[in-house]
């Protein structure tokens, strides 16, 4: 059991966005079925998908980012001597602090002015517009915990970056 709980707070993310993923792409298929075989829509189903959407948008992003699936222009860093490529990529992921730490307090605002509801289901945007704030809010831990995790545990920080090249040793 403890497995399985340390599995769902590892990867609560993934799994949010995973489920907001395959609830769209379901009820998209069921509804192009029902409209074009049937000639009967559903009614909600554009609106669930939406909603969908954006969760699956706002953590997916979270969890690409804890794994470093995002895409990245290294040419700079590449011609980089070991030293400079630490220290770049240092400064990249403190800004990352500030950048998710920014967006989470722009995105709690937003969350908390909401005042529109969905059409079908009557739900507060409140619920659409939180999926930005735990995703920004999950960046900006994961930004610091690199950050804390680069003067801490280099060989960890420097694996994740992929700058384990020949000039490894001299960390």
């Amino acid at each position: 059991m403890k497995r399985f709980l340390h599995y769902i707070v590892k990867h609560w993310e993934d799994i949010i966005a995973a489920s907001a993923l395959s609830v769209m792409l379901i009820v998209a298929i069921i509804n192009v079925f029902f409209r074009y075989v049937l000639n009967s829509p559903i009614t909600w189903a554009e609106e669930l998908e939406c909603i969908c959407l954006v969760w699956s948008t706002f953590l997916g992003a979270a969890a690409a980012y804890k794994l470093n699936l995002h895409y990245g222009m290294d040419f700079l860093v590449d011609h980089l001597p070991f030293t400079g490529k630490l220290f770049l990529r240092r400064t990249i992921t403190f800004i990352c602090i500030i950048l998710f730490g920014f967006l989470t307090v722009l995105a709690v605002q937003f969350c908390l002015k909401a005042t529109k509801i969905t059409a079908f289901f009557r739900l507060s945007y409140k619920v659409i517009d939180f999926s930005a704030v735990l995703g920004f809010a999950s960046m900006t831990v994961y930004s610091v915990i690199y950050f804390i995790e680069s003067f801490t545990a280099k060989d960890k920080y420097i694996s994740r970056y992929l700058l384990t090249i020949d000039e490894e040793n001299t960390v």
